[in-house]
């Protein structure tokens, strides 16, 4: 079996799980995750923003479908989500998410007044 065989067997199961459990906001994640290691980022943006309507506060799904949007070259819709997940993480107290968000938060405004690319 090929690594891609492997990753689409792999989002199979994950959307099989979904059927049963559409409000697992943890699957959704990790269908985001799959998707993205597909590389269909359309699908995986879609996961990581049915992740955050079953759960507002899920400062990983923000990370995730930010940096989906910059690999995307949308720096206005990765900047939009950043700084919501920003202001999620500090409610939360998710340290960690909030220093790797500002990071890309960074990287994404930087890239923008550079005008290397701003919504798709």
């Amino acid at each position: 079996m090929t690594d891609a065989d492997r990753l689409q067997k792999r989002v199979a199961v994950l959307r099989q799980s979904l059927e049963r459990d559409p409000e697992d906001a943890m699957a959704w994640y990790a269908l985001g995750r799959a998707e993205a290691d597909t590389g269909d980022a359309d699908a995986a943006q879609r996961a990581y923003r049915r992740a955050l309507e079953v759960r507002p506060d899920y400062t990983a799904a923000f990370r995730e479908l930010a940096r989906s949007l910059v690999e995307s070259d949308e720096l206005d819709g990765a900047i939009e989500v950043l700084r919501r997940g920003l202001a999620v993480a500090e409610e939360t107290g998710d340290l960690q998410t909030g220093r790797e968000m500002q990071v890309f938060l960074r990287r994404a405004e930087r890239r923008l007044a550079k005008g290397e690319r701003g919504s798709a």
